[in-house]
């Protein structure tokens, strides 16, 4: 049922036709509201450079992944008794169905239009109305010739682009968006004897420019090629998918990789401004918003006059980027800070419109998640118990308390284990820098497996041979692991390879993971027992024994927590160094997660240290030496 169900059926055929009419008359006429668009030069420059679009294939209807709606005429609204016109206040009465030019024509920032459908839950109500609206109209766009009061010298072409909805983070009726061609020319015949300056795309509340001759710039003939982001429509010179972090890029991350279909709209020549409300363009001169009335970013746009590029597109060219950060290889599917903040920032708008929908039901899981979280941490204890000796008896929250006050009650000493991580970083950073950001990320995914157990390695000698907390062996614990090193690496090659030849196939998975929790406790046992390879295994497989899911979910919660962590500080440091090139960026990264593993790390190792402080006391066994750590099986 339509949102605006008390309405008659909408007069599509009517629509059509008169927008058709209306489209077909303008590419041949005149406009006699501003000099510009009397001039023929003017509508001959304009046609010259009309951009080709490049917009996302759907795979299929109301797919959200790609482009649903295309540049369309404003007239599909006007005049539509599907729109009503509303004044903002109590109610926002409606002060007219189906506006009309003349009816837009004057109104302020009170009044808004108001489509069929709710904005902030589309479904695919705007999809299929956009579809009946534009069957059989051609796409169009308003170009605009202009000049700066203060720059004589300089001419720009601007072509305004209306879309119907904005289905990105931001979800809204109707969305505005531009580029403009500038030219070093005082009149639009002087423009038609040369090639434009440069080129300007609109995105978000910024933009990014280009040297007519530039290499990114791709071109049709004299005709520009934007790629238009899925969803948000702002405007690209690539295929790929790019990173916003600020206001001018826009936050959240805006896709235009293919498969793309193309684009040709023609163009519909405007004023400066209209005088009348009998001008066929008094919609100009209306001031409100162009969609439903929203809090924030979801609130409908203002037109093209609204907007400082309309007068000052000088000032606004000179203030563009010069390029817009890309996330290498545009795969939204690649496990990266960068992917994990474009999911995050997805996440985050949608839970923003849950609450602009119902404000209760957000209050409501909070609520139960709260409630849930305190009865979880009510199942354990959280009272402080030395993490020396290793091998004793804790509860999962006294593990995660002790882990979280590692770096204090050592007084840093845990910190300076995470340094080893500094030449990794290092290799990081110049392969990034010599080759590419997908190289230095490469790098990164396989050092950090290494490094991992490493630290993991580190910390078990650490704390296996501190005799108290006050007691610092950095140098023996990094001593003992050089000692054993070839039996460490041997355990986690061994325990590696078992795991990835289990996981290989669909029918192996279960037993792949099976083995994983079982084999966790492999890398402390080579570091702190001396085994090595299968003794070692064989000796964490009869830790793991009888306490599986235990362990399962023990260490689950603690990979969890530590991923959490880790993505948010690297997440800040993509928005707080938004200038840092992103193969250094890597490289800081990789060095933040070596300063917080060996915290991480200290709650699985005390894990370890549980199950072989319960295996002896199971067993009734005197406690074992283990190189020279008593075991102490107090509760």
């Amino acid at each position: 049922m339509s949102r605006h169900d008390e309405r008659s059926p909408v007069p599509r055929a009517l629509i059509r036709a008169g927008a058709l009419l209306c489209v077909s008359a303008l590419l041949v006429g005149t406009t006699p509201d501003s000099a510009l668009a009397d001039d023929d030069a003017a509508r001959e420059l304009a046609e010259r450079h009309a951009p080709s679009f490049r917009l996302k294939e759907q795979s299929g209807p109301c797919d959200t992944d790609g482009e649903a709606f295309e540049p369309t005429a404003v007239d599909i609204v006007i005049g539509n008794d599907d729109v009503l016109l509303r004044q903002a206040g109590v109610g926002d009465p409606v002060v007219t169905r189906g506006p009309t030019a003349a009816d837009l024509y004057g109104r302020g920032e009170g009044f808004f239009l108001d489509f069929n459908g709710l904005a902030l839950e589309p479904e695919c109500v705007y999809e299929r109305d956009f579809a009946n609206y534009t069957d059989d109209l051609d796409s169009v766009v308003y170009a605009h010739v202009a000049q700066q009061d203060d720059e004589p010298d300089q001419l720009v072409v601007q072509y305004w682009i209306y879309w119907y909805f904005n289905d990105w983070n931001n979800k809204h009726e109707s969305d505005w968006e531009f580029i403009q061609l500038l030219f070093n020319a005082s009149t639009p015949e002087e423009a038609l004897t040369q090639d434009p300056v440069s080129v300007g795309y609109a995105q978000h509340e910024g933009g990014e420019r280009a040297s007519w001759d530039d290499d990114k710039l791709e071109r049709v003939g004299d005709r520009p090629v934007v790629y238009s982001s899925a969803g948000s429509h702002a405007s690209y010179y690539a295929s790929t998918i790019h990173l916003g972090r600020s206001a001018s890029e826009g936050f959240g991350c805006d896709t235009t990789t293919g498969p793309s279909r193309t684009v040709d709209p023609a163009v519909i020549l405007l004023p400066t401004e209209a005088t009348s409300a009998t001008d066929e363009f008094a919609w100009l001169e209306f001031d409100g918003r162009w969609g439903e009335r929203h809090g924030g970013p979801f609130n409908g746009p203002t037109g093209p006059t609204s907007k400082d590029q309309w007068l000052r597109p000088i000032d606004w060219h000179d203030d563009l980027r010069s390029s817009s950060v890309e996330i290498p290889g545009g795969d939204e599917n690649n496990a990266t800070a960068l992917t994990t903040f474009c999911s995050v920032v997805d996440f985050g708008s949608n839970q923003l419109r849950a609450v602009q929908v119902s404000p209760l039901r957000l209050i409501v899981v909070l609520v139960a998640g709260g409630l849930g979280l305190r009865f979880a941490a009510r199942r354990t204890e959280w009272t402080g118990v030395p993490a020396v000796p290793l091998r004793h008896r804790r509860r999962v929250g006294q593990m995660l308390r002790t882990a979280a006050t590692s770096a204090w009650i050592t007084r840093g000493a845990l910190t300076l284990l995470g340094l080893v991580y500094v030449p990794a970083a290092v290799i990081v950073a110049v392969v990034g820098a010599i080759g590419s950001y997908n190289a230095a990320t490469a790098v990164a995914g396989v050092l950090t497996t290494v490094m991992y157990g490493l630290s993991v390695a580190l910390v078990s000698a650490y704390w296996h041979l501190a005799r108290d907390e006050r007691d610092r062996p950095v140098l023996p614990a990094m001593r003992l692991i050089r000692s054993r090193a070839t039996a460490i690496a041997l355990t986690a090659l061994r325990a590696s390879a078992i795991v990835f030849i289990l996981g290989f196939s669909i029918v192996g998975m279960p037993w792949a993971i099976r083995q994983l929790v079982r084999y966790q406790f492999a890398v402390p046992i080579a570091a702190t027992e001396g085994l090595s390879g299968a003794a070692a295994l064989a000796r964490s497989s009869e830790l793991v024994a009888g306490r599986w899911w235990r362990t399962a979910f023990t260490v689950g919660t603690f990979v969890a927590i530590a991923f959490v962590l880790n993505s948010a500080l690297q997440i800040l440091l993509l928005i707080g160094f938004s200038g840092l090139a992103l193969w250094l960026f890597v490289a800081v990264a990789f060095l933040i997660t070596g300063l917080i593993v060996p915290m991480a790390a200290t709650a699985p190792v005390l894990l370890y240290g549980d199950a072989a402080a319960e295996f002896v006391e199971l067993a009734h066994q005197p406690a074992e030496n283990f190189d020279g750590d008593p075991i102490n099986v107090a509760t």
